[in-house]
């Protein structure tokens, strides 16, 4: 009987050991925070979504989006009524750029408050922002928004409906930047560019080999996938599928993402002997 209980209690033991990295239940799936490794590819990726919306939005509206210096510099024009023709621009600007802070004071304490690596945060964060997109080019393909390039040059009419979609817009893409920082990839701050142009050549350790040196390559690689998201957005632009498209792709992309996290590898918990 004794070897018994000994065998048992043995086999017990092993099972306690065993059994937490065998199965999560969905709760702690969903509490679980994920492993960062390669979540850098998802920045970079985000990059691509920046340079996709902005391009477009420039295109129609004038304005950006996530780039707010341009935004405030625009915003800085108006008072002195320029540009010459677009006499409200400095107005998009100005809701582009309240639009973004709110969304970035929401996202950020929101998201810190939830755990801002852990699963269940990051794909809420990334469903939301795909809402957003999709309610405002589902308002574009309605018709019901001024976005080709003959309607850039009005004023949007008494009711500035444009304002709707870009305050929408401006808004999600500061959860990129909120997810981006909370991943720890500082270096990658999806929504400009200037700070990483000055980064990039003023690193020490430029000419060092990929391998030594990951923080230049993710800051090289987050300019090179903006600026194709831009190129890709002008050509969808100019395309029979108009501005619309761009937003659609993004809001995919950010679609994908939000599925990703519910698959992506969870940070290794040190089991307790």
């Amino acid at each position: 009987m004794a070897e018994l209980s000994s065998e048992n209690g043995h086999g017990s033991d092993l099972e306690a050991h065993e059994s937490p990295a065998q199965t999560l239940s969905l709760a702690q799936r969903w509490k679980q925070t994920v492993d960062t490794n390669y979540t850098d590819l998802i920045c970079l990726l985000l990059c691509l979504n920046t340079g996709l919306c902005d391009s477009a939005a420039y295109n129609a509206w004038s304005c950006f989006l996530a780039m707010q210096t341009g935004n405030t510099i625009f915003l800085g024009l108006g008072a002195s009524s320029q540009p010459v023709g677009k006499p409200w621009g400095w107005l998009k600007s100005l809701v582009s750029i309240l639009a973004f802070f709110i969304g970035a004071l929401i996202f950020s304490n929101a998201t810190r408050r939830a755990g801002a690596r852990q699963r269940g945060t990051l794909f809420v964060s990334f469903m939301v922002q795909t809402i957003l997109i999709v309610i405002a080019v589902a308002l574009i393909e309605g018709d019901l928004i001024p976005h080709t390039s003959d309607d850039s040059k009005l004023t949007g009419g008494p009711l500035f409906l444009e304002l709707i979609p870009i305050a929408l817009l401006a808004f999600q893409s500061a959860g990129s930047i909120t997810s981006s920082r909370s991943l720890g990839f500082n270096e990658i701050p999806t929504v400009v560019l200037t700070s990483v142009y000055f980064d990039v050549a003023s690193d020490p350790k430029l000419g060092d080999v990929p391998t030594k040196n990951p923080k230049r390559n993710r800051r090289i690689g987050g300019v090179v996938m903006l600026l194709v998201g831009a190129i890709v957005g002008g050509w969808l632009s100019r395309s029979s599928g108009g501005m619309q498209s761009a937003l659609w792709m993004a809001a995919g992309f950010k679609f994908v993402i939000g599925l990703a996290w519910l698959v992506w590898k969870g940070e290794d918990v040190p089991s307790k002997l």
